[in-house]
């Protein structure tokens, strides 16, 4: 088997599910993970000879096949590369996206040089997942306190099993639901940063089946009648945490901008860098 016939078996196996250049990119990934060479490699040597008794071609193959079931590739690799690190995912936890990464820089344009107080640095990731959000920001502000919080202990324990190195603390991850009031001693917070559930329950028939099929309901829909749920949540949260001077970072649904930015008085919208509305920011006075 050849490098070339692999992709195009690929191709063919995997159409059901991706657009034909989609799923030459997932027969890349798999390359490169299980054969170990730069895609750009496969790309230039496509007649390179695959051994099918070798024991990773084996395991691709088979990697392959759970594809073909729906399976996420993140799931099936069992991991997910997000802002230069790559973080442990399964089941049970929201598979980290390219949007989130813009709202992690979002973070840390906005803090970068940013003189630490007496009182110290703190930042807070609510519904924190896999933690993508709180290791990223840990490994980018080695001074910071990072805490993150989420009300799924499944995704709690993978959160806690990632092993990003930092020049600092480890983040302090922690069972909390938002949708309930704060636990009690906590610090107060220069930063509060959150991805939250935010996709209505009417927009399920424009997902795809391996998202629906295999990521956690809860950490990705909202009732279709109180959309903004977590937002209304957060606001509270952020009231009684974030210190005056402090900054909120939301990623949100990008039909319910104006409506999310309405609760945070002053707030800015900003859009991804596919043009939606996807960011709100909000300074407390």
């Amino acid at each position: 088997m050849t490098v070339r016939s692999f992709i195009d078996s690929a191709v063919d196996s995997l159409s059901p599910l991706y657009d034909a250049a989609e799923a030459k990119a997932v027969a890349l990934r798999l390359l490169e993970a299980f054969d170990g060479r730069p895609s750009y490699k496969y790309i230039a040597e496509p007649y390179t000879e695959l051994r099918e008794d070798d024991e990773k071609v084996s395991q691709m193959c088979a990697a392959l096949d759970e594809l073909c079931t729906g399976r996420p590739l993140q799931y099936v690799l069992g991991y997910a590369e997000f802002c230069g690190h790559r973080f442990k995912v399964r089941e049970g936890c929201l598979i980290p996206r390219p949007e989130t990464e813009e709202l992690v820089n979002k973070v840390m344009d906005a803090c970068a040089g940013r003189e630490i107080g007496d009182e110290g640095f703190n930042i807070l990731d609510i519904c924190t997942g896999s933690g993508c959000i709180a290791y990223s920001l840990a490994y980018e502000f080695p001074e910071a306190m990072v805490y993150g919080c989420d009300v799924s202990n499944e995704a709690l324990s993978i959160a806690c099993r990632q092993r990003i190195k930092l020049k600092g603390a480890s983040p302090v991850i922690f069972f909390s639901d938002v949708l309930q009031a704060p636990p009690a001693g906590l610090p107060m917070f220069d930063v509060i940063v959150s991805n939250p559930p935010y996709i209505a329950e009417e927009e399920k028939s424009q997902m795809r089946t391996n998202v629906l099929d295999y990521e956690p309901s809860m950490a990705l829909f909202v009732p279709d009648d109180n959309p903004l749920l977590f937002y209304k949540a957060i606001a509270r949260w952020a009231d009684t945490l974030l210190r005056p001077g402090g900054t909120l970072f939301l990623e949100i649904n990008e039909r319910f901008g104006c409506e999310t930015a309405s609760l945070f008085p002053g707030s800015q919208v900003f859009k991804d860098i596919n043009g939606k509305d996807r960011f709100v920011v909000w300074n407390k006075e």
